[in-house]
């Protein structure tokens, strides 16, 4: 056990769970973030992929491309309960802060599917450019970004009418993003530029693109949005951002091949997937040194939001 094992929780904060989704083994493990140990694993069919944690905590959404859609997880009784009928190229997959919506883009034909998570019915679909693949919603359910990576562009869709709002021109093949907490700013991961744009979501326009090291894949941030985590695939490490001046300040060796990152709710601890070492890695933001790695399964994604609140 690691020294992550020993962190302070408020009751707000409690022991949230990770859900990892690990591609090769047809799995999802569920790590408790108070021992950093797998405490379960969920057999999920499909070569799971995205993930994305419903607010309240009660379900787990995961996208299966070769089983051309989602699996829902009941996280109480961690097992699937059901599924959602895509196709597949379903990899992108968030939910709505309101916990009203599901949303899961299609690689393959461009759209990103819009999902009643009460009835798990398909009710919108809403086309957009080459090859979606990372997705988030505002914090306030306006909009929904959507990272196209073969277009080299952001789309900002309106969620009241479902249409395309702006579309933005950033790196090469973008895929993974995140918004700060105020709908400021929205980061985005440009896998073959080698680099991280930053927008100013009120205009949508560029602010800035920060050269990172090779293949970044997603990003995350923590304490109180002042840092910015990428994981570097190619590098197999993750590159740190000082979100006011947009300078690297810290390049944190994980695992082999980081993809999927997500942020504890004590807004400290960073979690990465490592594709190829079959690990989490848990960085601790205050000091930048990776504090503990947990052993998961064959082939660790976890792309998107991973993490319960």
């Amino acid at each position: 056990m690691g020294v992550a094992a020993v962190f302070l929780y408020s009751p707000a904060q409690a022991n949230p769970l990770a859900y990892i989704t690990n591609q090769l083994d047809d799995s999802v493990s569920v790590i408790d973030s108070k021992t950093n140990t797998v405490k379960n694993t969920i057999s999920v069919l499909g070569k799971p992929a995205g993930v994305a944690v419903s607010p309240n905590g009660e379900r787990v959404y995961v996208s299966t491309p070769e089983a051309n859609g989602v699996a829902v997880i009941d996280a109480q009784k961690n097992v699937v309960v059901s599924t959602i009928k895509l196709s597949e190229g379903a990899l992108g997959i968030t939910v709505s802060p309101d916990n009203q919506r599901l949303y899961v883009a299609d690689w393959y034909e461009n759209t990103v599917s819009v999902i009643d998570t009460k009835t798990l019915k398909i009710i919108g679909t809403i086309a957009v450019e080459k090859s979606p693949s990372g997705l988030m919603v505002s914090s306030d359910n306006r909009f929904l970004y959507i990272a196209n990576r073969l277009s080299n562009s952001i789309s900002q869709v309106n969620l009241k009418t479902l249409q395309t709002r702006n579309v933005t021109p950033v790196g090469q093949h973008p895929f993974g993003l995140t918004l700060d907490t105020k709908n400021e700013r929205l980061y985005v991961a440009n896998v073959q530029s080698d680099d991280v744009s930053v927008l100013d979501v009120q205009t949508m326009h560029l602010i800035a693109t920060v050269k990172v090291k090779k293949m970044p894949y997603t990003v995350a941030l923590a304490k109180n949005d002042t840092l910015l985590f990428v994981t570097n695939q190619e590098d197999g490490n993750v590159s740190v951002i000082d979100t006011k001046t947009l300078n690297v300040i810290s390049e944190i060796t994980v695992g082999d091949k980081p993809e999927g990152i997500s942020t504890h709710s004590d807004d400290i601890h960073v979690y990465i997937a490592n594709w190829f070492d079959n690990t989490v890695s848990v960085i601790d933001a205050n000091t930048l040194n990776v504090v503990d790695t947990i052993k998961t399964g064959s082939g660790s994604r976890a792309f998107g939001q991973f993490f319960s609140r």
